[in-house]
């Protein structure tokens, strides 16, 4: 005999499993559009941080990004890539990232794209105690973030994205999200 109480209870079960998939993101940070920041506490340099951000393009996101000024020391730190699920998975990946158009970092070597692990597992920092004589000028070596300052930092940054799949390539740039 068919009871009525055993179809009800499939249904909850059903929705049960739908909602507890959709809460969960199907094991991925990014859903419902939103970016969660994640802190890094392997690289960070201190607590004491000026900007916190996040950025995302139409295939990649990242989920840390903070950068330090205080006094004469600077830093900064980019991680937690990740690959959107809408990008093939033999495709080779590139990551440029400028400050004022001067290139501060660039993941490939000799023209040589890496893997998707390779992407998502890429850690951006840089750091440095700057010192400026008296006209405000950089004494000694400085690279294109260490020309920056707090102020000018948010219109100074650009990060690229590339990925090639058999010979064809794709540029984004990542749109940057300051959390504080």
């Amino acid at each position: 005999m068919f009871c009525g109480g055993d179809i009800l209870k499939k249904r909850i079960f059903i929705l049960f499993v739908v909602v507890l998939t959709l809460l969960t993101g199907c094991n991925n940070d990014y859903w419902l559009g939103e970016i969660p920041f994640k802190e890094d506490q392997e690289h960070q340099p201190t607590i004491y941080y000026t900007y916190r951000f996040t950025g995302e393009s139409k295939h990649f996101y990242f989920q840390t990004g903070k950068v330090y000024y205080n006094d004469n020391y600077r830093s900064l730190i980019i991680s937690n890539f990740k690959v959107k699920e809408n990008v093939s998975d033999d495709s080779s990946y590139n990551l440029i990232l400028y400050f004022n158009d001067d290139v501060l970092y660039n993941s490939s070597s000799n023209n040589m794209n890496i893997s998707k692990p390779g992407f998502e597992n890429i850690v951006i920092t840089d750091n440095a105690y700057v010192y400026m004589d008296d006209k405000g000028n950089i004494v000694g070596e400085a690279d294109s973030f260490t020309k920056t300052t707090k102020e000018t930092f948010k219109d100074s940054i650009k990060l690229i994205a590339k990925y090639c799949k058999k010979g064809k390539c794709e540029t984004e740039e990542f749109k940057i999200t300051y959390l504080d």
